[in-house]
């Protein structure tokens, strides 16, 4: 585990000096593929995302100044910039939202917090179950929400084309209420649907290079 969270990708680019930054590590399962890493890395300017833990993955910059996402192809040498719109949807009438959040008392605590189980529900149907702890890592939890919501807006657009879902919890998960899996705190425990996250390492001060957060310069756009 230790060789797959150091893994960087050192890219020809602009350097920027990082120093420090948030640290999230995830094992995730999902039908049909091999069990994978998802890492984040999160400062005040930029969240990266790395999925998989290969040297020549690609991988996801999100510039929260600029709320500008691009995804990083280093082998094709590219980079998809997206500049999501700034208006947010809101959940329409027929879309009815509830969770639930319970509390177990003889549960281990980490970080020094209690663990709390929080269920999210669309229509009657629950769509999402999490466990989370408060104040731990804000940082990052904050990231994470901007970095969804952000990918909400540019989906929002298609609603409502031909051949788009109608699921309730797909369109609160993704279009309508993608914060609402950040809003209690860090997830430690994250199901929805037939995919798995679960957390296997965190930091709050984990040193990166200078270029962890660069967007390649000299990648096609």
């Amino acid at each position: 585990m230790r060789q797959i969270v150091t893994v960087f990708l050192l890219l020809t680019s602009t350097a920027l000096m990082a120093g420090e930054a948030e640290l999230l590590v995830y094992q995730v399962k999902e039908p049909g593929v091999d069990n994978y890493v998802s890492r984040i890395l999160v400062n005040k300017r930029y969240l990266r995302l790395d999925e998989g833990g290969e040297p020549d993955a690609g991988y996801t910059i999100y510039d929260r100044q600029e709320k500008k996402i691009f995804n990083v192809d280093p082998l094709e040498k590219t980079v998809l910039e997206m500049n999501p719109p700034a208006f947010q949807p809101a959940p329409p009438a027929d879309l009815d939202l509830e969770e639930q959040v319970t509390t177990d008392p003889d549960s281990p605590a980490v970080a020094g917090q209690q663990p709390v189980k929080i269920k999210l529900q669309a229509n009657g149907e629950t769509c999402r179950e999490l466990v989370v702890i408060k104040d731990t890592l804000t940082g990052a939890v904050s990231a994470m929400k901007e970095l969804y919501q952000a990918l909400a807006r540019l989906q929002y657009p298609a609603v409502g084309s031909p051949g788009y879902t109608e699921n309730s919890c797909e369109l609160s998960e993704y279009i309508y209420a993608p914060q609402r899996a950040f809003l209690h705190g860090l997830p430690l425990w994250d199901v929805m649907g037939g995919k798995q996250r679960m957390l296997v390492d965190f930091k709050d001060a984990f040193e990166v290079p200078d270029d962890t957060f660069a967007v390649p310069d000299d990648f096609e756009r």
